[in-house]
């Protein structure tokens, strides 16, 4: 897979231009990280310092204010990506980057680097603002031969001061066939129809509807859009006892009740951020766009 920003900063590197502080923004799974990881191939190629990466976490708070456990997290996580750097599936949506993480991050600028030194910082938006403040002094006066790839979903979800510093890239949506490519390269089969038309042009999104099995899913979709449309939000409700009620699955049922009813989209989105911030249980989810529904189609 080749992206045009690629080369475009590596021209920007080799004529001595390149900004020392780089936002990559796009939707979930499209390539922000494999995009950053090459580009901290390109200048670290003659450093010996390592790249070093700050990725939200999940859990306990205290987790994340444990550099002891943010290294072992972070070192995970960071594995994952090189390994899959388009899979959606890591990050949570209750992951976040603590204060204590970025003092944690801020220790490694006591040392002098010996060579261009790569900071990577993946889901920038995922990070409150007693953070990003802490990080502001950093950010505006860099050090010498050091660089920041910041990705975010969109570069208007950041803090200004954080975007005003920053030089912006997005990458765009990929194509139906680059998303068939990018899945066989991984070692997947081949996505049928209705998994690119959920993915709408991310490979993460349409690796995670595979390993989720959205295909089965979907006809679960079907049939209780059916009774909602109808009115009858008694028979969506009951038969929706069958779906699991995690709330990956879910999440997964609400975008697909999207594309199944793109009238209600609005009131889809609203459950689905609502769920996702454990405004919802995944139970009461299912149970109120049903009600939604059925009230409009009456």
């Amino acid at each position: 897979m080749q992206y045009p920003v690629l080369s475009t900063l590596k021209t920007a590197y080799e004529q001595g231009r390149l900004p020392q502080m780089l936002l990559l923004d796009g939707q979930p799974g499209v390539g922000k990280k494999l995009v950053a990881m090459e580009l901290s191939k390109m200048l670290c190629e003659h450093s010996s310092e390592p790249v070093i990466w700050m990725t939200p976490i999940d859990g306990k708070a205290e987790d994340r204010d444990t550099p002891v456990k943010i290294d072992a997290k972070v070192a995970e996580l960071s594995q994952k990506f090189m390994q899959n750097p388009y899979h959606t599936g890591h990050i949570t949506e209750s992951a976040l980057i603590s204060v204590g993480m970025v003092e944690h991050l801020l220790r490694n600028f006591e040392l002098k680097a010996s060579g261009n030194r790569v900071v990577i910082i993946t889901n920038v938006d995922s990070m409150n603002e007693n953070a990003a403040n802490k990080l502001l002094k950093t950010f505006e006066e860099v050090p010498p031969n050091t660089y920041f790839i910041l990705t975010a979903n969109s570069r208007h979800s950041l803090l200004p001061t954080i975007r005003s510093r920053s030089t912006c890239f997005s990458i765009p949506f990929l194509k139906n066939n680059e998303v068939i490519e990018i899945l066989k390269s991984y070692g997947y089969i081949e996505p049928t129809e209705d998994i690119l038309s959920f993915a709408a042009g991310s490979a993460g999104k349409a690796m995670l509807a595979v390993d989720s099995n959205y295909s089965a899913l979907r006809k679960k979709v079907t049939i209780f859009a059916e009774h909602a449309l109808k009115g009858d939000a008694s028979s969506a409700i009951l038969y929706a006892q069958e779906i699991e009620k995690d709330i990956n699955t879910v999440a997964f049922f609400l975008e697909g009740l999207a594309l199944q009813c793109p009238a209600h989209i609005h009131s889809i989105n609203f459950l689905l951020q609502a769920l996702l911030a454990k405004k919802f249980t995944a139970e009461h989810a299912v149970q109120n766009i049903a009600l939604r529904i059925a009230q409009k189609a009456i």
